[in-house]
C-alpha cells in the first residue's frame, strides 16, 4: 500500500515534467487480483504553462491509459495488450484493422517478389540487382524480431505502434522519391525491418474479436492473412503495372500504410505491461545472430544469380555466417536472459518440427516455377489472371479450414496432409504438354496455395503449447523462430529450384522442360518430407502412448489444461474516442492513403516512365 499512496500522491502533486509509472498493484481481493497500468499526465495550476497539456498533443497520442485490468484479463507475455470483452461492433472493428495491417505487412516485399521479372525490365536493371532489392528486405527482416520484441516490452505497445508504423509510412513514401539503386536498397532493408512490427499488430487486433476459448484460433487467421500476400499480389500486379508502371507498386505500399497508421491510432488496443528489457549484452548477441542471418539470407537470395562460388563476397558470407551464428549462440547458451532460449530451441522435437517447418517453406517456393511454367506453355493475360485467383482462394480456403479445425491432439496429421497434397499437386502439373492443360494448373496451384496456409495452424500450436509449458522466453524465442523458418525457408527454395533450372538449361533442355523437371523434384522433396512427418507422428503417438500407460499405472486420469478464469469481474475497458483534432489528422492521413491507392490503378497524377 505504500507503494500505492507514493504514485497517488505523484499524480496530486503540480510537476513540471512528465513523470510515468507503470506499477502492477495487488489488492487484498483473492478473487479479484488486479493490474493497474499508470499513465504519464501532466498536472499544475493555471500559471504553471508546462504542466496543462492538451489531449491532442503527440505526447498523449502515445500514452497509455490508466485502467485496471483483472489478472484473468492479462497477456501472459509482457508488450501484448489486455483482452476485454468487447461488443460487436468493436469487434469488427479490430477485425477490419487486422486484415488491413496483415494485408500491409505481407504485401510490402510480395509485391517486389512477385514481379521481379517486370522490374528487371522496366528499371533495365541485371537480375543480380533485381535479387538484391527483394534480399535485402528479407536480409533485416529475418533478424528483426530478436529486438523489435524488447523494443515493444520495454518502450509500451502504444508507442511501439504508432512509431513504428509512422517509420514505416515514411519509407513507403521515400519509395517514390528515390531513384538511386543503393539508396534504393537501403529504403528496402529498412522497411523489411520495420515491417516485421506490423505482424504482431495484426494478431493483437484479431486476438480481440475472439473469446477466450477461441483466442487461438485469431492467432491462426492472423498469420493466415500476412500468409495469403503473395497470391494476392500476383493478382493484383497486371493491373498495376498496366497503370504507372513499378511506381503503381509503391504507390500501393505507401497507401495501405497510411491507411493502417490511420486505423490504429485512431482504435486503441488495450494497454500492454511494461518492463525492462534490455541487457548490455543484447547488443553483442543481436549483432552476431542478426549478422549470421543476414549473410545467410544474402548467399541464398544472390547466390543463384551471380554464380554462387564465384564471387569472392559469397564464399566469405558462407563462411562467416556460421561462425556468427555460433558465438552468438554460444554467447546465449551462457546468459541468464538470452535474447533466445537456444537450448530449448535445439531440443529434439522442436529442432524436428522446424526442421519440418522449414523443408514445407522450401517445397511451397514450386508456386513461382509453376507461373513461369504456364508463361512459357504460352498462357494468355487471362488464363494467368484465373490461375493467380485459383491461387489466391486456395489461400484464403486454407487459412479459413486451419482456423476452424485446428486442435491440441492433431498437430503432425495435418501438417503431413498439407505436404501430401502438395507432393501429389505438383506431380500432376509436372507432366502437362500443352496449353490445353491449363485447367491442371488452376487445380494444383489451388491445392498448394490451400495447403500452403492450411499447415499454418497446426505448426503456431505446437510451438506455442510446447512454449508455454515452459514459460514466457520460450514463447518468444519460438516466434522469432518461425519467422526465421519462414524468410529462410523461401529462399532456399528459391536457391535450390532456381540453381536447378539453370543447370538443366545449361546442359541443353528448354526452358520449360527444365522448369517441369524442377517441378517433379520439388514433388519429390515434398513426397519425401511427409515421409518425415509421417516419422515424427509415429513419435509423438508413442510418447503420448507411453504417458497413458504410466498415468495409468499409478491410476492418475489425465488433467485436461486448466481453462480461462470464469466468474471475475470484466475490466469494462473499451477503445476511447480520440481528440476532435487527433481524429481530423487521422481522417486526412486515411483520405491521403485512400489517394495513394486509387492513384495506383489510374488517377493521373504521374507520369509512367
Amino acid at each position: 500500500m505504500a507503494a500505492l499512496s507514493m504514485i497517488q500522491a505523484g499524480f496530486k502533486r503540480p510537476a513540471s515534467r512528465c513523470e510515468f509509472a507503470n506499477a502492477a498493484l495487488l489488492s487484498q481481493e483473492p478473487l479479484r487480483r488486479r493490474l493497474v497500468f499508470y499513465h504519464c499526465r501532466m498536472h499544475g495550476s493555471s500559471n504553471s504553462k508546462p504542466d496543462r497539456q492538451p489531449a491532442w498533443r503527440i505526447a498523449s497520442l502515445l500514452e497509455e491509459e490508466a485502467v485496471e485490468i483483472p489478472v484473468h484479463e492479462r497477456s501472459p507475455v509482457v508488450g501484448s495488450p489486455a483482452t476485454p470483452t468487447h461488443g460487436w461492433a468493436i469487434q469488427l472493428a479490430y477485425a477490419l484493422v487486422a486484415v488491413l495491417l496483415g494485408t500491409t505487412a505481407g504485401l510490402g516485399n510480395a509485391l517486389v517478389a512477385a514481379n521481379m521479372v517486370q522490374l528487371q525490365q522496366v528499371l533495365d536493371l541485371s537480375a543480380a540487382h533485381v535479387a538484391w532489392l527483394a534480399t535485402s528486405y528479407v536480409m533485416a527482416a529475418a533478424s528483426a524480431n530478436l529486438v523489435l520484441i524488447k523494443i515493444r516490452q520495454q518502450c509500451g505497445l502504444r508507442r511501439f505502434s504508432m512509431v513504428s508504423l509512422s517509420v514505416y509510412a515514411t519509407l513507403a513514401l521515400a519509395h517514390l522519391f528515390v531513384t538511386s539503386f543503393s539508396a534504393s536498397l537501403l529504403l528496402r532493408a529498412a522497411s523489411g525491418f520495420v515491417a516485421v512490427s506490423l505482424i504482431p499488430l495484426c494478431i493483437f487486433n484479431m486476438m480481440q474479436v475472439f473469446p477466450a476459448k477461441w483466442r487461438l484460433k485469431g492467432l491462426v487467421l492472423a498469420v493466415g492473412i500476412t500468409q495469403c500476400a503473395m497470391p494476392l499480389a500476383y493478382v493484383l500486379s497486371p493491373s498495376l503495372l498496366a497503370t504507372y508502371g513499378w511506381r503503381s507498386l509503391f504507390l500501393l505500399e505507401a497507401g495501405l500504410a497510411l491507411l493502417s497508421l490511420a486505423a490504429v491510432g485512431a482504435l486503441r488496443l488495450p494497454p500492454a505491461e511494461r518492463a525492462r528489457r534490455f541487457q548490455p549484452l543484447d547488443l553483442l548477441t543481436y549483432t552476431l545472430l542478426g549478422a549470421g542471418l543476414a549473410l545467410t539470407a544474402a548467399v541464398l537470395g544472390l547466390g543463384r544469380w551471380q554464380d554462387w562460388l564465384a564471387e569472392p563476397w559469397i564464399a566469405a558470407s558462407i563462411i562467416a555466417a556460421p561462425v556468427a551464428l555460433l558465438v552468438g549462440s554460444l554467447v546465449e547458451r551462457q546468459r541468464q536472459e538470452p535474447l533466445l532460449n537456444i537450448s530449448w530451441l535445439s531440443s529434439g522435437d522442436v529442432a524436428r518440427f522446424a526442421l519440418a517447418i522449414f523443408l514445407i517453406r522450401m517445397v511451397l517456393t514450386e508456386q513461382d516455377i509453376a507461373i513461369a511454367a504456364a508463361r512459357a506453355l504460352g498462357a494468355t493475360t487471362h488464363q494467368l489472371s484465373v490461375l493467380t485467383f485459383s491461387m489466391l482462394l486456395g489461400a484464403a480456403t486454407g487459412v479459413l479450414v486451419s482456423t476452424i479445425s485446428i486442435s491440441i491432439e492433431r498437430i503432425a496429421r495435418p501438417m503431413m496432409l498439407a505436404v501430401g497434397i502438395i507432393a501429389v499437386a505438383t506431380m500432376l502439373v509436372s507432366s502437362v504438354s500443352g496449353i490445353e492443360h491449363m485447367p491442371r494448373f488452376y487445380l494444383s496451384q489451388a491445392a498448394i496455395a490451400f495447403a500452403g496456409t492450411f499447415f499454418l495452424g497446426p505448426a503456431l500450436l505446437f510451438g506455442i503449447s510446447s512454449a508455454l509449458q515452459r514459460g514466457n522466453t520460450e514463447l518468444i524465442s519460438f516466434i522469432v523462430l518461425f519467422g526465421i523458418l519462414n524468410a529462410l525457408g523461401a529462399l532456399a527454395g528459391q536457391a535450390v529450384m532456381g540453381s536447378y533450372i539453370d543447370w538443366r538449361q545449361a546442359t541443353g533442355v528448354s526452358a520449360l522442360s527444365a522448369q517441369l523437371d524442377t517441378l517433379r523434384l520439388t514433388a519429390g522433396l515434398a513426397g519425401g518430407t511427409t515421409a518425415y512427418l509421417a516419422i515424427l507422428l509415429g513419435m509423438r503417438i508413442r510418447l503420448r502412448l507411453i504417458e497413458l500407460r504410466e498415468q495409468a499405472d499409478a491410476n492418475m486420469p489425465a488433467q485436461p489444461p486448466p481453462g480461462p478464469r470464469t466468474g471475475s469481474p470484466d475490466s469494462g475497458w473499451r477503445p476511447p474516442l480520440p481528440h476532435p483534432v487527433l481524429a481530423v489528422a487521422f481522417v486526412l492521413i486515411f483520405a491521403i492513403g485512400l489517394i495513394l491507392i486509387l492513384a495506383a490503378w489510374g488517377i493521373p497524377s504521374w507520369d509512367a516512365d
